[in-house]
């Protein structure tokens, strides 16, 4: 009895290269989903970069800011000092030119005190009655003269008495011009304490300004440590891509091509 060949189906190309190949395709497969998983991982690494590059330079744009601020506040103060300083020049000039006159004037009433009073020693005894009557103003001599030009006062006591009243309006000058003298010393040494006032203030600011510097260079650092982070997180990230997709469309067309696709 003949009997008829067994017919069955014969495994296709595509399964059989399957078949063939079921290790590397597993191989591969799992070397994408590293592939994938690191790019992943890589790509959060390089967001991480991005976001402490973008901090950093927020960081470092406010302190700039604030250098600005303080390098501005430093210029306000200097021309404050250079106001002050030429403020203080044109009110020395003045006050000690004041003072110096005051002086002048004050040698000039001693000088005339002396002279009065040398004066006063030679006036007749009326004359120097009169002269009793400028200096004490409110006194009434009427009748005080008598025959030969005789007041009811000795000569001498009217002479010590003028003599002495004599000395009143130049102390009283002298007084006034050193209360002057006074306050112009007082407004002078009032210039002086706001020019040591705002050097003060300036030293401050400087040194503000150089610890804001400082920390603008380290800021700076951390800003280029950043951008050097995220140029290598960008540049891992573009050398898996282009490695995988490479890998991947060179083994495929290797095998389709090995294969008479």
């Amino acid at each position: 009895m003949a009997t008829s060949p067994t017919t069955g189906s014969t495994p296709g190309l595509i399964r059989t290269w399957l078949l063939d190949h079921e290790k590397l395709i597993i191989v591969i497969v799992a070397a994408l989903v590293i592939a994938l998983g690191y790019w992943k991982v890589s790509g959060m690494i390089a967001d991480h970069d991005a976001a402490v590059l973008k901090q950093a330079q927020i960081v470092a744009q406010q302190q700039a800011d604030q250098n600005a601020a303080l390098a501005k506040q430093a210029a306000i103060n200097a021309q404050q000092i250079a106001d002050d300083k030429a403020q203080l020049q044109v009110l020395t000039d003045k006050l000690t030119a004041q003072n110096q006159q005051l002086v002048n004037a004050n040698t000039a009433l001693a000088a005339a005190l002396t002279k009065q009073q040398k004066t006063d020693a030679t006036l007749p005894v009326p004359d120097l009655v009169n002269r009793w009557a400028q200096l004490a103003p409110g006194t009434d001599f009427s009748g005080a003269i008598g025959s030969g030009n005789n007041v009811t006062v000795t000569p001498s006591n009217a002479l010590a008495t003028v003599q002495q009243l004599e000395k009143v309006p130049v102390l009283t000058q002298q007084l006034a011009n050193e209360t002057t003298e006074k306050a112009n010393d007082d407004q002078l040494i009032a210039q002086q304490n706001k020019s040591i006032f705002d050097l003060n203030n300036q030293v401050g600011t400087l040194n503000n300004e150089i610890v804001g510097l400082n920390k603008q260079i380290v800021d700076n650092q951390k800003v280029c440590t950043a951008q050097v982070n995220e140029v290598k997180a960008q540049a891992r990230k573009s050398k898996l891509k282009w490695f995988g997709i490479g890998f991947v469309a060179g083994f495929l067309t290797r095998e389709f091509i090995g294969k008479g696709f």
